[in-house]
């Protein structure tokens, strides 16, 4: 069999190959959109002939490809094409929300739907939720949802809420909540499965738009170095277009898809056909516990502060039972959604249940952990992977010290014990519930625990970038089950690898958002930078 040539060399640099043996290199050939040797440079140099690339990193840095391991990736890209943004820079109140929506609206034939996303009532300079009436002043020939931060509440204008048939009348549903007035009238703020209503009667996006928002936002993100990404939860018509472009070679970067079990709606979907490919991979299903921190509806073992309520659990622990055994029996991976202690202990349960029915090779997913107690980490360990994201802490820092009762605050996000217990972990961002899904800066937060204002939430459950590196790197190949082929620089892996201005194991934690990615490469080929 003849010998393989390099097609490309990198050099001169530093090399971080997330391989615990042999963790720095000189150099890295590249043959056929895998790595071909990594060594010395004399070693790499031997495999060279007349037309190889030489990439002479002049003192940069070279990392395996960012992964992120959950992220909504076509709506990072609704964002970037067809959505309003509605994030606190673009709109810091409600009024600057009211406006966007009445732009949007003179610019709209009437009837047709109209979607923002991104605001937060804690850090609106309102401090509240924008109500029906507020949004009925953008226009009311049009049906408005905003999706607050969290993508657990809507607010609505008035004809969206009579589109879907919500009154005074209507109840609130099982894990869900309708807010009402003084009077009893909804007014349209609506929390978990109290939005079904709207997502019953309002048109997901065509083929096409969705098609169009993952590779805006692919594009996105190979300008952060990242090469992979776990799309969290899609139906099975989004999952079709996603696996035609992994097909036809159109998707700029590798995509784990996890199938959603319930649609928005709250219609039961069957399960996904498992796939593996090069591209793209399937075998995980995506439910969900609870709610979200940002938004107050995570469900917890006590309270909120200055609350009567503890958060909502979407199902019964019967229900989440039945669900994760199906998912489980047909050999396909749950991830779920779980921020709050009470929603863990949910899902750990459930885990427990199944795996007591039926061993199996394949280890469920908790996404986000939000505050996770000393017995769930026991619990989890070699059973269980986790997903959260320290990126978190920064953006939505205020939120949480806002909603978390003082008790609760020690364990939330609490990455050093993870670690410590043994944990199998991937970071992630959830984008689009950050504005800033930045590597670099998830980095940065879970090694400072600093909030946006600059207050410290509990520096004690800090990592070393030493450690958060390898997290967002190999970890969300590891969870994922594609740690054979990517999230290291080893031979025979994806040739999938990002170029840093500067070593982020050196540089001072405080500039890590400094150093810029001046190159990404996916399967061999230069598709950012160069």
């Amino acid at each position: 069999m003849p010998t393989l040539h390099a097609e490309t060399i990198f050099y001169n640099g530093t090399i971080r190959t997330m391989d615990a043996l042999h963790p720095t290199a000189e150099a890295v050939a590249i043959a056929n959109g895998r790595i071909l040797a990594v060594g010395t440079l004399e070693d790499v140099e031997s495999l060279t002939h007349a037309n190889t690339r030489r990439i002479d990193l002049a003192g940069r840095t070279l990392i395996p490809g960012f992964n992120d391991a959950h992220v909504h990736l076509w709506k990072v890209g609704m964002l970037l094409t067809i959505m309003l943004d509605a994030r606190q820079a673009a709109t810091p109140n409600i009024a600057a929300i009211v406006a966007a929506f009445k732009a949007r609206a003179d610019q709209t034939p009437a009837g047709t739907w109209i979607t923002g996303r991104g605001y937060n009532n804690v850090t609106l300079a309102d401090g509240r939720h924008p109500t029906r009436h507020d949004l009925d002043q953008a226009s009311t020939q049009h049906p408005i949802v905003l999706i607050h931060t969290s993508a657990h509440t809507y607010a609505c204008n008035s004809l969206a809420l009579q589109l879907a048939g919500i009154t005074r009348d209507t109840a609130d549903p099982d894990g869900g909540h309708l807010e009402r007035d003084e009077h009893g009238e909804p007014t349209g703020v609506l929390h978990e499965t109290a939005m079904n209503a709207i997502n019953k009667v309002q048109p997901p996006p065509t083929d096409e738009e969705f098609e169009g928002a993952l590779i805006a936002a692919a594009k996105y993100y190979l300008r952060m170095g990242v090469t992979s990404i776990t799309e969290a939860g899609v139906s099975p018509a989004q999952l079709d277009v996603y696996r035609k472009m992994a097909d036809d070679r159109r998707m700029p970067i590798r995509a784990n898809v996890m199938a959603r079990r319930y649609l928005d709606d709250g219609t039961k979907v069957p399960l996904p056909e498992r796939y593996e490919g090069n591209w793209m991979r399937i075998d995980t299903v995506k439910l969900f516990a609870d709610g979200g921190l940002s938004a107050g509806n995570a469900a917890l073992s006590v309270n909120y502060r200055d609350r009567s309520d503890a958060g909502l659990l979407r199902s019964t622990s019967d229900q989440m039972r039945a669900m994760i055994w199906d998912i489980h029996r047909a050999g396909l991976r749950a991830a779920v959604h779980a921020v709050g202690d009470a929603a863990i202990e949910q899902v750990i349960e459930a885990i427990e249940f199944a795996s007591r029915r039926l061993v199996s090779r394949m280890k469920h997913r908790i996404e986000h952990f939000g505050l996770p107690n000393a017995d769930h980490l026991r619990r989890c360990r070699g059973r269980i992977s986790v997903v959260p994201q320290p990126v978190f802490i920064h953006a939505l820092g205020s939120t949480f010290l806002k909603y978390i009762p003082d008790e609760l605050m020690p364990r939330l996000y609490p990455l050093r014990s993870i670690i410590d217990a043994g944990l199998t972990v991937a970071l992630s961002s959830d984008a689009p519930v950050v504005p800033d899904p930045n590597p670099l800066l998830a980095l940065q937060a879970a090694a400072m625990r600093r909030a946006e204002d600059g207050t410290t939430i509990h520096a004690e459950q800090s990592i070393p970038v030493t450690l958060a590196l390898p997290l967002h790197t190999l970890g969300g190949a590891v969870v994922a089950g594609e740690d054979h082929l990517k999230g290291a620089i080893l031979p025979g892996k994806f040739a999938d690898l990002a170029v840093l201005s500067g070593d982020p194991l050196r540089a001072p934690v405080e500039r890590l958002t400094d150093l810029r990615v001046e190159m990404t490469m996916v399967d061999g080929h230069i598709l950012y930078g160069g």
